[in-house]
């Protein structure tokens, strides 16, 4: 049984036809009218015209015009389980996902899809006990389901009950695995990550890049050069070493760890770098102080044909700063709108304030804050006044303490700042009043820690740290290496 349709214009006809797709499903007749043209009439097979509809349901939602999308769903003689969720899918797409609920409701027959479709949307829109709820009267749960379900409770900041949905789950596969691993090294937890990756491997399942990427995140977190390479080595066994994402993350991974060397290998292994790779390699040559190299990857970059960044001019003026390049400094800076067209943002500006006060530069430094085309917050304060604490400069000094006190009075460590030019300049009594302010508020500077990895082993320390095992041999230790750089330097001055 066929839908007879009259049109004018054969045209019309044939750009149904094509359309439509299926010449062989209908058929078509042409009549004279009165000498004066035709008519055509012609059946389609109703399997077509809901395939076309729903087709134009999806094209709607896409264009955002979803109200019209619905009209021509209510308009539909027939509709199947694709119809319906196709017409609630534009409506998730276009964020109405109370109109995706009521239409989910009046729903005869609901399919997996369906079911998936409202549970990843409530996800992505934060709600995820209302997900939890369809998950669990959900008939029969599919791996698209878990794994939504995971994804949702980890992005949620529920990684523990994230993991015990992971552990009832019947048959995790690849997905799954990278969604629970993914969540936890979101959720900061880089040691569980690296733990549950290897797990994952234990169980014989093939990871994925998103996998890979968690877990090299992870292992860049601890900054543990024998696992990175440990993981770099199962990253080549499996074949990832062409993909660019994942040479990214490993380079990333390299650069945290201390090893400037493997970071490089993978560069130049990787067949295709894009503009991510080199600024991870310029970005982690400037942070850690080797200006010339980050200032030699930007060249090469260029030269490779890569168009700089704000990300590449910024670890280039970190390099710059570190090492006290202050004529290269100002020329890249410079070049950022001149040769580029990239207005420097306030990062860009706070390294070149820290650039020129730690170059002793300080009235330069003072009055790049002054031209700023925003107004500077406290960072830049304290930048101008670490320059002026390591270059003695008491009364500009004082200036930027008065910004910062009044900027950030509760900032522990801006004050720790203030207190010491104070003391510098023998101020005695402001150094007091600030301590005693200091003990109302309650104000304590966070505990800073270093590490080291010997052996596969990390030491963690901490200010004034006597817990180690080893601390009877390591102090004295530190002593005479003290001394020997102390006798050293005055060598050198003499």
């Amino acid at each position: 049984m066929g839908i007879p349709l009259r049109i004018i214009a054969i045209k019309t006809v044939y750009s149904i036809l094509h359309f439509i797709g299926r010449r062989n499903a209908v058929s078509l007749r042409l009549h004279p009218r009165n000498g004066l043209g035709g008519y055509a009439s012609f059946h389609v097979r109703k399997e077509d015209v809901l395939m076309m509809q729903t087709k134009r349901i999806s094209d709607y939602s896409l264009k955002g015009e979803v109200d019209y999308a619905r009209t021509i769903f209510e308009d539909m003689a027939n509709r199947d389980i694709v119809s319906w969720n196709v017409m609630i899918r534009g409506y998730v797409q276009n964020h109405r996902i109370g109109d995706a609920r009521e239409l989910f409701d009046k729903m005869p027959v609901r399919s997996s899809v369906s079911w998936n479709t409202m549970i990843m949307a409530y996800a992505q829109e934060g709600k995820t006990h209302i997900a939890m709820k369809l998950f669990i009267v959900m008939p029969d749960k599919d791996v698209v389901s878990w794994t939504a379900m995971i994804s949702a409770l980890s992005r949620g900041s529920h990684i523990i009950d994230a993991w015990r949905l992971f552990k009832q789950m019947p048959e995790p596969n690849s997905v799954s695995w990278a969604s629970i691993i993914s969540g936890f090294q979101q959720n900061g937890l880089a040691a569980e990550t690296v733990c549950h990756f290897k797990e994952m491997l234990s169980a014989g399942v093939q990871p994925t890049s998103h996998s890979f990427t968690s877990a090299l995140a992870a292992t860049a977190d601890l900054a543990m050069l024998s696992l990175s390479q440990q993981l770099y080595s199962q990253l080549l066994k499996r074949g990832f070493e062409s993909n660019t994402h994942i040479g990214n993350s490993a380079i990333s991974m390299f650069i945290k760890s201390g090893s400037f060397c493997d970071a490089r290998h993978v560069l130049e292994d990787l067949p295709r770098p894009d503009i991510v790779t080199w600024n991870a390699m310029i970005v982690g040559y400037g942070q850690n102080g080797y200006g010339i190299e980050a200032i030699m990857s930007f060249h090469q970059m260029k030269k490779a044909q890569f168009l700089p960044d704000r990300v590449s001019f910024l670890g280039l003026l970190h390099g710059c700063s570190h090492c006290g390049y202050v004529e290269n400094g100002m020329q890249y800076f410079h070049s950022m709108e001149s040769n580029y067209g990239i207005s420097p943002g306030p990062e860009h500006y706070a390294c070149m304030v820290d650039l020129l006060a730690r170059a002793g530069f300080l009235k330069e430094a003072h009055k790049l804050i002054k031209e700023m085309p925003f107004e500077p917050t406290c960072i830049f304060w304290r930048t101008l006044l670490n320059g002026c604490r390591i270059w003695g400069d008491l009364e500009l000094g004082f200036y930027a303490a008065s910004h910062i006190l009044e900027l950030d009075p509760y900032n522990s460590s801006a004050c720790l700042m203030v207190m010491d030019i104070y003391a510098s300049a023998g101020r005695w009594k402001e150094v007091v009043e600030m301590r005693r302010q200091m003990r109302e508020r309650e104000a304590r500077k966070e505990l800073g820690c270093s590490w080291i990895e010997i052996k596969g082993t990390i030491h963690l320390f901490t200010t004034r740290d006597d817990t180690h095992p080893e601390a009877d041999h390591i102090y004295p230790t530190l002593k005479l290496l003290s001394c020997d750089v102390a006798y050293n330097a005055e060598v050198v001055r003499n």
